[in-house]
């Protein structure tokens, strides 16, 4: 287990590395870091060689001044060029998700499967009003800690006080002006058109309490791509990697063990 940097046009990145054998690559969501996978890097390094990285902006990576999808899913090919991994499993949980869309648009070929978890491809309409909410929270809160009970309360649907702290935790520490940037970025994707042309095979997982990205949205997404198979971890809400990781772990394992 050894955690480095690595340099991406010019930024200083931190990532993560444990186990051997086939790459596999964790993306993580808006605000979220290496730590944020805490619950996986047992499971996951048993069987694969598992990377992570804090994308430019969220952990312990530089922060730029500005920023595009385009810009995160370059953060993850110049961590593999740096690695020397030509091809990977992609894991992306949320806004990883969408990195992971624009990852396989630019570089399809350095794709060997994928994992879409509680994201989206667009903000569909329903979801608009949440997402208004949060730019105007973002807009009239002083520092994070608004935002941070906002994410815990939305993301974790047990009533474990231990995990929305450690989501609050997390989010806390993030630069509230980036974090901004990239929510409004968010609110701009539309990949409709590219998921009929992913062409690896890709598991979709859902979480049943997910609300800011809910099961109809990852049956949508897995219904446009020709070889999804979707599953839904139940007893979760949005962030479903830590409240339910003994069925998420499993999940993405059994798919890219096949």
């Amino acid at each position: 287990m050894r955690f480095g940097f690595f340099d991406s046009d010019g930024l200083k990145l931190r990532y993560f590395e444990c186990g051997e054998g086939e790459p596999l690559i964790l993306i993580h969501g808006l605000g979220d870091c290496i730590e944020g996978w805490t619950f996986q890097y047992d499971d996951f390094s048993k069987h694969f060689r598992v990377v992570a990285l804090d994308l430019r902006g969220f952990g312990m990576s530089d922060v730029p001044e500005s920023i595009s999808v385009e810009d995160f899913a370059r953060d993850v090919k110049n961590l593999m060029d740096h690695l020397g991994i030509e091809r990977a499993n992609l894991l992306g949980l949320s806004m990883g998700g969408v990195v992971c869309m624009e990852f396989y648009r630019q570089y399809p070929e350095m794709m060997k499967s994928l994992v879409l978890a509680n994201t989206l491809h667009k903000l569909p309409d329903a979801g608009r009003a949440m997402f208004e909410q949060r730019l105007k929270l973002l807009e009239s809160s002083p520092d994070m800690t608004q935002i941070a009970e906002f994410i815990a309360e939305m993301s974790i649907h047990q009533d474990r006080p231990e995990l929305k702290e450690l989501v609050k935790t997390i989010i806390r520490k993030n630069n509230k002006e980036f974090y901004t940037k990239v929510t409004a970025e968010l609110g701009r994707i539309n990949y409709e058109d590219l998921l009929p042309k992913i062409e690896v095979p890709t598991l979709v997982i859902t979480a049943e309490f997910d609300v800011t990205t809910p099961p109809a949205l990852g049956r949508e997404i897995a219904s446009l791509i020709p070889k999804a198979e979707i599953k839904e971890v139940r007893n979760a809400a949005h962030l479903a990697k830590i409240e339910n990781p003994e069925e998420f772990n499993l999940y993405v394992v059994e798919f890219l063990k096949r």
